[in-house]
């Protein structure tokens, strides 16, 4: 397989998000020896008693550590065997949901965990709807602490039905749903012994082994100018990240808003010269010919985007004033940042009602 997942982990707090992903890198010896040893010291002075605690591995500042809590959004990358994984471990405190909507936004598959004693949280749907509001598809949830309720299968039973009636109400491609527990290992990358009553994959096995069909905007070539490239007079390339097809040295691009045209003649992926580059890819585009482009331009291939200046949007609103028709805003539209006018609310959720 060897391709790439993005995957997030979120949910309420103290469930257990970073000691899951810390556990799992330990167990499958994904850490180098001076880690390995700068968590076992760092443990012996933590919460636990002497014993490891894996949440050490990804909760890196000092205030995190303190409060036993994460506040910052944490990447980590890592690659087994059959994949390469970049995980987005997020803040679970609701006054961090921000924090947590951007790590979302990143992501293709989300595991949402949620603790065996407690069940479904305001926090869990409040999760739930943020990722499925930023596109991702794919679920997994991670009922965890199954050793704090004795590995009770009737107790997954009860808390798999409660997960089924939240995530009914959202796009769900796949959902898949595995009693763990973080602290002592269960069901991370090998099966518990103490839950031989489910049938189901590991934790890490199922992430290797999961098929995610990930957005890369359709057929035709989009590309937001982030930065324009001068370094001398005898080079001038536009640079971004491609949001969608493929785009390959020769082939015609039109840019807007100006609908200019002009050839490729050089494709850059940092300081190598290619011959085609790909959705995801941070690229140099030099044209054939002068044309008037700035950042917030769009390098396009194929059927253009719609061009207008009206249009409806669903939106997670999570600053502390209201949203108000009639107001301006600055709109960030790519990478360039204009001014807006709300016209009209149609309809409105609040996040605090489970």
């Amino acid at each position: 397989m060897n391709d790439l997942l993005k995957f997030i982990t979120c949910g309420s707090v103290d469930d257990g998000k970073s000691t899951l992903i810390g556990h799992m890198l330990y167990d499958a010896k994904l850490i180098f020896t001076d880690q390995e040893k700068a968590l076992q010291l760092d443990s012996k002075v933590g919460s636990r008693g002497g014993e490891i605690d894996y949440s050490l591995l990804l909760d890196g500042l000092m205030a995190e550590r303190e409060q036993g809590i994460t506040i910052d959004v944490a990447y980590r990358y890592f690659t087994t065997e059959k994949r390469s994984f970049i995980v987005t471990d997020t803040p679970g405190h609701e006054e961090y949901t921000r924090n947590m909507a951007v790590g979302a936004a990143f992501a293709d598959l989300a595991v949402i965990l949620v603790d065996a004693s407690q069940g479904v949280m305001l926090q869990t749907k409040r999760h739930a709807r943020i990722c499925s509001l930023m596109g991702i598809r794919h679920f997994v949830i991670a009922v965890n602490k199954m050793d704090l309720v004795n590995y009770n299968q009737e107790r997954f039973d009860k808390i798999k039905k409660q997960i089924r009636i939240l995530l009914a109400e959202f796009e769900c491609d796949s959902v898949e749903i595995i009693p763990v527990s973080a602290t002592e290992g269960d069901n991370i990358t090998k099966y518990s012994q103490s839950m031989l009553w489910y049938k189901g994959r590991p934790l890490l096995q199922y992430l290797e082994e999961v098929k995610v069909k990930q957005d890369t905007g359709g057929s035709d070539f989009i590309l937001p100018v982030q930065r324009v490239s001068r370094p001398d007079h005898t080079f001038r390339g536009f640079q971004g990240q491609i949001e969608g097809g493929v785009i390959r040295q020769g082939q015609e691009i039109c840019v807007l808003p100006g609908r200019e045209e002009a050839k490729v003649s050089k494709i850059l992926r940092g300081d190598i010269q290619v011959e085609e580059a790909f959705a995801g890819w941070a690229v140099t585009l030099c044209l054939d010919r002068e044309i008037d482009i700035s950042r917030g331009c769009v390098l396009c291939r194929g059927e253009l985007p719609t061009v207008g200046n009206l249009f409806r949007a669903k939106i997670l609103w999570m600053e502390d004033s209201r949203l108000v028709s009639g107001k301006n805003y600055l709109l960030k539209l790519g990478t360039k940042t204009i001014p807006a006018v709300v016209m009209r609310i149609l309809h409105k959720k609040d996040e605090n009602i489970l």
